[in-house]
């Protein structure tokens, strides 16, 4: 678990602990105002772990340009995900188990692919609610 992570976790259950346990006598004595700012900070905690979403490509185009030439998912870099890709058939043709979900379209033996729809899987590996996400993309070359 990161520092910055941890520090949202204590900030948020002292700010709601006491109402949640119902040991608020004076509603109004404990209620906390955050600005915009403070609110976007720490939504920039809330990382892609327990059930957050990732934002996916649906396209790449692994053609040497240096624009679009990976399929990547952004993520916190300390989670493991277990990242598999599939033919339209339901062949496996890669698989990696990484905090970095990452593919260049090439297959495990390094056989450039062909274009066409890929479908992948996503799983967090670990923890209370383990995130999974599945969809399809589409290799350009």
């Amino acid at each position: 678990m990161t520092l910055t992570r941890s520090i949202a976790i204590i900030c948020l259950c002292s700010l709601l602990l006491p109402h949640l346990a119902g040991q608020q006598q004076d509603p109004s004595v404990d209620v906390v105002h955050l600005s915009d700012s403070q609110l976007l900070k720490i939504e920039s905690m809330a990382t892609d772990s327990v059930g957050g979403e990732l934002e996916v490509p649906n396209v790449f185009t692994p053609n040497g340009d240096q624009i679009n030439d990976y399929f990547e998912v952004t993520t916190d870099g300390t989670t493991l995900y277990e990242f598999s890709v599939f033919t339209r058939t339901g062949n496996r043709i890669y698989h990696s188990l990484s905090p970095r979900i990452f593919w260049d379209g090439n297959s495990l033996d390094g056989q450039e692919l062909k274009e066409g729809v890929y479908y992948y899987v996503i799983e967090e590996e670990g923890g209370v609610n383990p995130f999974e996400k599945a969809g399809f993309m589409h290799l350009f070359r």
